[in-house]
């Protein structure tokens, strides 16, 4: 069943129409995910790969290539690789429409996450 404020809205819809809408939406909680694709599975969050600066609190930068300015940055584990961990992230400056402006404690850290414009 879709969400409680989903079903109300739904309410004042004919019957057919909130039966197949209460479907729609009920797939769409079940099945969304991340993935592990350039761009999530079912969102407008693409992954990117990168190595923190060889030099602790150095800005490194990551091209994103979206073509806007990215406002979320969502660090993520990959739980396939041994060793993988979570590394301490600073925005160093403003993104823009090219990149992303990091610092981080950790030197030479592969990291990844996914950016959302």
């Amino acid at each position: 069943m879709a969400s409680g404020y989903v079903d109300t809205l739904l309410n004042a819809l004919p019957a057919e129409s909130k039966r197949v809408l209460t479907q729609v939406f009920d797939y769409l909680q079940n099945n969304w995910k991340v993935g592990t694709g350039v761009r999530a599975t079912n969102a407008q969050w693409y992954r990117l790969e990168s190595t923190t600066a060889s030099v602790a609190d150095t800005e490194f930068s990551v091209k994103h290539g979206l073509g806007v300015a990215p406002h979320t940055l969502i660090p993520v584990v990959d739980l396939t690789q041994a060793g993988a961990s979570l590394v301490p992230l600073t925005v160093s400056r403003a993104a823009d429409a090219e990149r992303v402006y990091l610092k981080s404690s950790s030197t030479g850290a592969v990291v990844t996450f996914f950016l959302e414009g």
